[in-house]
């Protein structure tokens, strides 16, 4: 009887294991949904909306992004997560993934466990800038003037725990150094009070602010990126400017739910792979001042989604931001 078990047991996994290949030619047979966790209009949902559509044309069959909004993305992810693993749902992630494993102790998900990541598409950069009337030419020089005015400076945001937050308290933890942070909604209406002159510094995204570098509403310091930005190529990076360590930016990537059949993911990834080499897509992109990633790897993504986490943990564990 055991060895009969044994021997059902053996077929089905080498059963299983022919049809993955097959399953791969033929996958998709019909639309496969994108969820995107945020509304429509932002530049992540432009980025979904514009993915959907190159692999569209790559898998043959539609691809359609759909915008759930929610519990800073928690809502969304956690269904993706639940979903059935045949590969026709897959999430549009951002750096919050890796944010909300501290942010929300109570996930109903494991950000890391519970996903098969596809690979990343690319990251959005930030600007440390200042009103152009704070007398600071660079960062080091904004360093010390934290330095020599604890608790004074004030640094905006677009909102408690975003990455604008984090990267003002990364700056701050980096430097020992202290700046009140004042939280806005939205990067927009920050951006209006820093010209303004009511607050003294914050992480602007490249996409907002390359264009006031030209018309000297704002002063740039440096770029929060590890590498200095296409947009401001002058400007330089955060070791550059003499804090080593000061890096933050949003990245995006795609990922299927947990047991989703590799050959389904393996095709995705050459797809994605494809399209990140795709001239037409990297030009929208750049545009929209996305850096593309054309190494991108399932495993370097899902390596990328842990070393967030664990970067970013002491950051938002300091501030308090974790939801109750």
């Amino acid at each position: 009887m055991l060895r009969a078990f044994n021997f059902i047991a053996c077929a089905l996994v080498l059963a299983c294991a022919s049809l993955s290949p097959a399953l791969a030619q033929d996958y998709p047979t019909r639309a496969v949904q994108l969820v995107i966790p945020y509304t429509a209009g932002g530049a992540t949902d432009v980025l979904g909306r514009i993915l959907a559509e190159h692999l569209s044309t790559r898998l043959g069959q539609r691809v359609v992004p759909e915008n759930r909004p929610g519990a800073a993305a928690v809502l969304a992810t956690g269904q993706v997560a639940r979903a059935n693993p045949d590969g026709y749902t897959l999430l549009f992630g951002t750096l919050a993934h890796s944010l909300n494993a501290t942010m929300n102790p109570n996930l109903p998900y494991d950000p890391v466990n519970d996903f098969e990541f596809v690979g990343k598409i690319g990251q959005l950069s930030f600007f440390v800038i200042t009103n152009p009337q704070l007398k600071v030419g660079n960062l080091g020089e904004l360093v010390s003037l934290m330095r020599s005015q604890p608790g004074k400076l004030q640094f905006a945001s677009a909102g408690v725990g975003t990455p604008m937050h984090l990267g003002g308290e990364l700056l701050k933890q980096i430097t020992k150094t202290e700046a009140i942070h004042v939280p806005y909604r939205g990067e927009s209406a920050a951006l209006t009070d820093l010209i303004g002159g009511h607050v003294s510094f914050m992480l602007c995204s490249v996409t907002t602010c390359a264009p006031r570098l030209q018309d000297g509403t704002i002063k740039a310091l440096s770029v929060t990126s590890p590498k200095r930005a296409p947009q401001a190529p002058a400007l330089p990076t955060g070791s550059e400017a003499g804090v080593p360590g000061m890096e933050t930016y949003s990245w995006f990537f795609v990922a299927a739910p947990k047991g989703t059949p590799a050959a389904i993911v393996n095709r995705l990834d050459r797809e994605l792979n494809a399209i990140l080499k795709d001239e037409k897509f990297t030009t929208r992109v750049h545009a929209m001042g996305i850096d593309t990633d054309s190494s991108s790897t399932q495993a370097g993504t899902r390596a990328l989604v842990q070393s967030e986490i664990d970067k970013w943990r002491p950051v938002i564990l300091s501030t308090g931001a974790v939801t109750k």
